[in-house]
């Protein structure tokens, strides 16, 4: 079968060959009429060439251009996300949303004209920019702006990551690459599609990095709660986004200046507040080492820890010793114990 196909393509590229040599002959002497009609001729001639060559190009020329066009869209968004990430360097954590919102429709504009971002990509771009043009609206997020903007960066890189094609990353950002409108409070419908609940571990990981992060910053409380321990619940027994409720002695507790999580731990289960529910619940005592309590919150498995490098030694749970990345986040009632 190769040797019947590199014969017909020997035939088919001679006989392309002659005509080409007929048609420069003709027009050596031909009338401007006749040049004009060779040229057309030759153009003909080219489309020709390029389609035959098409249809004999072999299985893995197809698969090395198909690599590499899925190459360059991932080599694209990883490079847009990492210019939007020059937005957070420096005193992120200090500014408003509208500094973002305009830092980034900048930045995605200079993309634009002088980025060379792959064509493919028009209408994720056109969704960033969605996002940032609205971001100024999204004051439910002005407690930890920045760490939100980095979650919609995370995103691209994450997509372009763990997907094995061009058109399943772009796909995928279709579905991720948005925010809601508000984060609903114990009063307001749950939004499913941006804050999943009793979700699988498994399923959990397949998230992207917006609706991870936004997941621990809920506002509203859990319908239910399931009684656990914190064995449990480091062992993996409940899903992700359950209501939780399980009693200890705090070991050791701090606040985190660069996010202002008020954080804490029983045993080796790290357990956070949010600065947002602090601030709407300023009565909600914050616990210290040596207190027994009682807490209700949700299970957030923050798989975002297997990257990042802090470590504190003193309090290595919380740094990178820590033994296990299942939570609960956010923590939102707590009862004292005598």
């Amino acid at each position: 079968m190769k040797r019947l196909m590199k014969s017909t393509w020997t035939l088919l590229t001679l006989g392309l060959l002659l005509i080409a040599v007929d048609l420069s002959m003709r027009a050596g002497g031909a009338s401007a009429a006749e040049n004009d009609a060779a040229k057309t001729g030759e153009s003909d001639f080219k489309e020709l060439t390029e389609r035959v060559r098409g249809l004999f190009k072999s299985a893995s020329e197809k698969r090395i251009e198909a690599h590499q066009e899925n190459e360059r869209v991932k080599k694209d968004l990883r490079y847009i996300s990492e210019e939007l990430d020059r937005e957070t360097l420096g005193d992120e954590e200090n500014k408003p949303l509208s500094e973002y919102s305009a830092g980034a429709l900048a930045r995605l504009s200079a993309l634009r004209k002088t980025g060379n971002i792959d064509p493919k990509l028009a209408k994720v771009m056109d969704q960033l920019e969605k996002i940032y043009r609205e971001l100024p609206q999204k004051t439910w997020a002005k407690d930890f702006a920045g760490d939100l903007v980095r979650s919609v960066n995370d995103e691209l890189r994450w997509d372009a990551d763990n997907t094995q094609t061009a058109d399943e990353a772009i796909a995928l950002l279709k579905a991720n690459l948005d925010l809601p409108k508000a984060l609903p409070g114990d009063a307001d419908v749950e939004d499913m599609a941006f804050l999943p609940v009793d979700v699988p571990l498994e399923k959990w990981k397949k998230l992207g990095p917006i609706r991870v992060f936004l997941s621990k910053h809920r506002l509203k409380r859990p319908k239910n709660y399931a009684q656990t321990t914190a064995l449990d619940l480091i062992g993996g027994k409940h899903n992700v986004g359950v209501g939780v409720v399980l009693e200890g002695k705090v070991d050791s507790a701090q606040l985190f200046f660069w996010d202002q999580d008020y954080c804490f731990n029983i045993g080796n289960l790290h357990l956070e507040i949010t600065p947002e529910w602090r601030l709407l619940h300023p009565k909600l005592k914050m616990p210290k080492a040596g207190d027994r309590i009682r807490l209700k919150g949700w299970t957030y498995f923050d798989y975002f820890h297997g990257s990042e490098i802090e470590y504190d030694p003193a309090d290595p749970v919380v740094g990178i010793n820590r033994v296990t990345v299942w939570e609960v986040h956010p923590v939102q009632d707590i009862e004292y114990l005598p």
